[in-house]
């Protein structure tokens, strides 16, 4: 049985603001943001507010809540396909929390030229994982895509997290829902949603990711998004560890959107922790936290790619600690359905 009696150590900034006891301020705030949002997409669907081009394909990966819906893993798959395909592929993104300033390359797709601080946890992972794709991070989207256009003479550029950034046009417009569209809730600061529902219009295609059992069968099988898990983790120095040789006790720990996932695909894979630490989404793994998992004294941590990149290697060798790969897959169709605008907007940039 899981303990849960340390589970949750910190609390999301979020999280404390969603509480229910401040939901009185929360619902008329909620309503402003709300016909703010309303108003700056009114202005960019009018061309009030300009929008610009870059000569590149230009395909938005993003969703309409706060919180991990598995945007980056698309990305990840999307990157190595399009490259596949023989085309010449670039990452933007704004690189979250990163500690960098400005208009960044993390990588050149050769080398890896920033750390996970400096770049954002997860265009780090997407520099890590997607050797001879080009990486950039930067706040203005447009900016960076034309810089990454004049850098790396890229014919597609893929926005990790571009759906509400409209400054840049883009040609495909993908989001990830983690709930049917009827059931999204409120937009912030009552709910977790960047923008109305109605902002769905905007979106090319609708994937869903995470979706609850009980509604799974509401989506079109086209449009589920699926993960799988690798058999082996992985740990510091590239060793293996056959999941079903663990040994002792087992602890997992993460930080992310939604956590419940991560646990529930171990269980899944036929794992129970026996603790199981839930850390805020982007966590640094400062002193007090690496403390925190040390004290649980287990024999073996399992955690995320994207955790796993942030902790120091000592602390990782000492801790036994490693990662479960994930990988997203498309519906073929909708695979092919991508790539067939894909290549037909590169023909028009021509």
């Amino acid at each position: 049985m899981t303990d849960t009696r340390i589970n949750r150590p910190n609390l999301s900034h979020l999280s404390k603001w969603l509480s229910p006891w401040l939901l009185p301020l929360r619902i008329p705030l909620a309503a402003v943001y709300r016909v703010v949002t309303a108003l700056r997409n009114w202005l960019y669907n009018w061309r009030i507010l300009p929008i610009k081009r870059v000569p590149a394909v230009v395909v938005s990966v993003g969703n309409l809540s706060v919180g991990g819906s598995g945007k980056t893993l698309l990305v990840e798959a999307l990157a190595g396909k399009l490259k596949g395909e023989g085309l010449r592929v670039g990452i933007v993104s704004r690189g979250y929390q990163r500690t960098s300033r400005g208009i960044q390359v993390v990588s050149n797709g050769e080398n890896t030229l920033l750390n996970p601080a400096e770049a954002g946890d997860e265009p780090y992972l997407l520099a890590l994982n997607l050797p001879g794709v080009p990486v950039m991070v930067g706040a203005d989207k447009w900016a960076v895509s034309a810089a990454m256009c004049n850098h790396f003479g890229v014919q597609v550029i893929l926005l990790d997290d571009g759906f509400q950034h409209r400054r840049l046009h883009r040609d495909l417009d993908l989001v990830i829902l983690n709930r049917l569209p009827e059931k999204l809730g409120h937009s912030l600061p009552w709910g977790i949603l960047r923008e109305s529902p109605r902002g769905l219009q905007r979106a090319d295609m609708i994937f869903y990711a995470k979706l609850p059992a009980d509604v799974v069968s509401q989506a079109s099988e086209m449009d589920i998004l699926l993960f799988s898990s690798s058999r082996e983790l992985k740990g510091a120095n590239q060793s293996e560890l056959d999941l079903a040789k663990l040994p002792g006790k087992i602890g997992a720990f993460c930080g992310l959107g939604q956590p419940g996932h991560f646990f529930k695909t171990l269980r899944s894979e036929g794992i129970s922790p026996t603790v199981e630490l839930t850390f805020p989404d982007h966590c640094s793994y400062n002193a007090s936290d690496r403390k925190h998992i040390a004290r649980a004294g287990m024999d073996v941590w399992i955690t995320t790619q994207k955790d796993f990149v942030k902790l120091p290697p000592d602390f990782v060798a000492r801790q036994k600690i490693y990662y479960l790969p994930v990988l997203v897959a498309l519906h073929p169709e909708k695979w092919a359905e991508i790539l067939t605008q894909v290549r037909a907007a590169t023909v028009t940039l021509n």
